[in-house]
């Protein structure tokens, strides 16, 4: 029996989404079953090295299901997987689904530090890592800290051997569980139970664990395959530690789409498998897409089979929207929601430019949306009044883990959940995102949000990436503080931005006041941008100009 106690919907809420055809009651092992049954010879993934078709995805996964049944791993245990995008990842997803286990993705970035605490803080069960992986050792790192882990029950080596009595070799578990295969009779696993546990990004130093179950997520994959091309072939560029990437394999799953598995982000390697396997669906970061399409090699490929991109886990500029759009003549959609909604909103390629460029669409597959007063979240705002962005729907988490207090405060009695981020409806009831409520900058009692300025500061033809954040001001109490990333490293005077704004006719007050070149940006294990970095750097450059003006007798 697992040691953990995960809340729950009540009867009355399942009973709303169920009636609306919306939670489906099916879980991801079970739409590999059907798959499988379905097309067994299809090739389900492809690597660098080998494919593996559905019949033989479900056959591994069955036997490492068993293999970890068989050392003690069972429903509702919390295992911890820190992989890079291996095919391992692919099988455990399905394994641990089929057992009832919690699949909990850790970033492959993350040390002894982070390990320890995430882990005290979850209460871990079980822990799967890379022996070793871009020259650092994984297995050799929880060895270390596993003193200090005294609930971390069983410790499991891929591609790599165990070297204690207490450890196991991944590929040992799917082959003993290949004999044993009868363990998995009377494991039934409900659409209700808990199976997938991650973090928020921490984009502003605190991270959640937000927690979804069978029906909060596979009712939405299967309607968004449903709309997908027959001929897909998809290849993810975010790591499936994060919800981005990890989805991917639920789309292959649900679909019966080929999905290529490249283990790390290497645009001339992500180039040649587009060519070679003949990727028609591409997904990552702007910054993932942006060094694909400026990779030196790039005209070397034959990527003319990309028809469909989407674009996550950070804004996507004007700019790369117009790229993309010149490149394969593909109209990417912009995707609003987070780790405890999925998706929230999205502009669809029949919308005008305008939208699909100012905005981030209209609500999908049974969201809602509402706007209220950050102050009085009774009153709703009007059209075109910036607000706090609310969500109800299907997709929503049951809650934060180990966190009953943070997330009562984020819902109503209604099932109206308050995200914390700013935004407004237009006339048309396309969303407009403004920022987090926290990145607000308050200047002289005027709000400034940051995303308009980075939006603007992202046309200027050298400007790669940007970001803005509020500076400590003892006059104005804040001032607009841009950071720029640019082209060959160029620096860019402030009066030429101020010039450039000009002539984009934008209000002063989004004029940068600050304006700091950097060579990359900071950012979260997730590929946002760190804007809690950012805001402390400008504190500390506050800081520094007030002691020189000391210094100096101003």
């Amino acid at each position: 029996m697992t040691r953990h106690q995960f809340p729950r919907f009540s009867e009355t809420y399942g009973k709303t989404w169920r009636d609306a055809g919306l939670w489906t009651d099916y879980t991801l092992h079970q739409g590999l079953d059907d798959t499988v049954a379905r097309c067994p010879d299809r090739t389900a993934l492809i690597t660098t090295s080998r494919s593996y078709t559905f019949a033989e995805f479900k056959a591994e996964s069955d036997a490492l299901a068993a293999g970890l049944l068989g050392i003690g791993i069972g429903p509702g245990d919390i295992v911890a997987v820190q992989l890079p995008n291996w095919v391992e990842f692919c099988f455990l997803q399905i394994a641990l689904s089929r057992i009832g286990a919690v699949i909990q993705p850790t970033h492959t970035v993350f040390r002894e530090r982070e390990i320890t605490n995430l882990f005290q803080f979850c209460g871990t069960d079980a822990v799967i890592v890379a022996d070793s992986f871009k020259d650092f050792g994984y297995a050799d790192m929880i060895r270390s800290v596993r003193p200090q882990l005294p609930g971390l029950r069983h410790f499991i080596v891929a591609r790599g051997e165990p070297k204690g009595a207490d450890e196991c070799g991944l590929t040992a578990l799917i082959e003993e569980g290949r004999g044993n295969l009868q363990r998995l009779e009377g494991i039934a696993p409900r659409a209700d139970d808990v199976f997938y546990l991650n973090f928020t990004s921490g984009t502003e130093g605190n991270p959640k664990g937000f927690l979804h179950t069978h029906n909060t997520i596979m009712s939405l994959i299967r309607q968004l395959t449903g709309y997908m091309a027959g001929d897909t072939v998809m290849l993810a560029c975010s790591p499936m530690t994060h919800s981005f990437g990890h989805f991917t394999t639920y789309y292959c799953v649900f679909g019966g789409f080929p999905m290529v598995v490249l283990d790390r982000y290497s645009p001339g390697e992500l180039l040649g498998m587009i060519d070679r396997a003949r990727v028609t669906m591409l997904s990552g970061t702007p910054a993932h897409l942006y060094g694909i399409l400026r990779h030196p090699d790039f005209t070397k490929y034959d990527t003319s089979c990309i028809k469909s991109v989407a674009v996550g886990g950070a804004r996507s500029s004007p700019e790369l929207i117009a790229e993309l759009q010149r490149t394969w003549g593909v109209k990417s959609a912009n995707t609003y929601g987070m780790g405890e909604t999925i998706v929230h909103t999205r502009t669809s390629p029949d919308d005008p430019d305008e939208k699909v460029r100012d905005s981030v669409g209209r609500p999908v597959f049974g969201a809602q949306l509402k706007i209220v007063d950050q102050k009085d979240r009774s009153r709703r705002m009007g059209a075109g009044e910036v607000g706090e962005i609310c969500f109800r729907g299907p997709t929503l988490f049951v809650g934060y883990h180990n966190q009953a207090q943070k997330t009562a405060e984020t819902r109503d009695d209604e099932g109206w959940f308050y995200t914390g981020d700013l935004g407004f409806v237009d006339a048309d009831g396309y969303l407009c995102f403004a920022g987090r409520a926290k990145e607000v900058i308050n200047r002289g009692g005027s709000k400034v949000y940051p995303k308009e300025i980075e939006d603007l500061l992202c046309q200027h033809p050298d400007v790669l990436d940007s970001a803005v954040v509020g500076m400590p001001d003892e006059r104005l109490g804040e001032r607009v503080c841009a950071y720029v990333v640019t082209r060959d490293n160029r620096d860019i005077p402030l009066a030429e931005v101020e010039a450039f704004f000009g002539q984009h006719k934008a209000m002063k007050y989004m004029y940068p006041e600050v304006l700091v070149r950097l060579d990359a940006m900071p950012m979260t294990p997730t590929g946002k941008i760190q804007k809690v970095a950012l805001q402390q750097d400008a504190a500390n450059r506050a800081k520094a100009a007030e002691a020189e003006a000391v210094r100096a007798g101003r």
